[in-house]
């Protein structure tokens, strides 16, 4: 029993650790160069599971966890922070709910279903400019490419569009979000 309260402690204080440790490189200039957040997450979640191991190979004497130990409790905080950097701050940088929700609570009871589209297509696509961040995001990750003004998918955004579809079959997710209607024929 003493050798999984140890093991037990070990994990946790490597996930805590790591997740102090994510938060203070998360909010450093670290990857600022990186306008993504999921990318700079996901590479400050490696460079934070590098420190904790490498962390973990110095210590001495009874605080050194055996191997095993070591490496299972940089894969769980590794495994946490991506985990939270997805679930967290890259949903919520994403989400037209989230932008929605702060309008109506700046504007509690004075908006309704109309009024809220107003502000959406006027402050998200319009002021914010998000179409143009999506189209500069997704050119930077290799899902699109723009030719001419002409926005064209890549091989790479097809694979990644069928890989949705799939998984958001699992769990019954909405496919309109990852299947577009044919596009109108033109009128003769």
């Amino acid at each position: 029993m003493k050798t999984y309260a140890r093991l037990l402690l070990c994990h946790l204080l490597a996930v805590i650790l790591g997740f102090a440790l994510y938060i203070g490189l998360i909010r450093s200039p670290l990857l600022d160069h990186l306008s993504i957040l999921f990318y700079r997450g996901v590479m400050v979640a490696g460079a934070t599971a590098i420190i904790l191991f490498v962390g973990g190979l110095l210590l001495r004497g009874r605080w050194r966890p055996d191997p095993s130990t070591l490496v299972g409790g940089v894969a769980l905080s590794l495994a946490f922070n991506i985990s939270f950097l997805i679930t967290f701050p890259v949903t919520f940088d994403r989400s037209i709910t989230m932008f929605l929700l702060a309008r109506i609570e700046a504007q509690d009871g004075r908006l309704d279903a109309q009024g809220l589209e107003r502000v959406y297509v006027r402050e998200y696509l319009g002021d914010m400019r998000q179409i143009d961040r999506r189209v500069a995001e997704q050119s930077l990750s290799g899902n699109i490419r723009v030719e001419r003004g002409h926005i064209h998918i890549t091989p790479q955004g097809r694979r990644l569009l069928t890989g949705g579809r799939w998984i958001g079959a699992w769990f019954s997710a909405d496919p309109r979000f990852v299947t577009a209607p044919p596009p109108a024929r033109p009128a003769h």
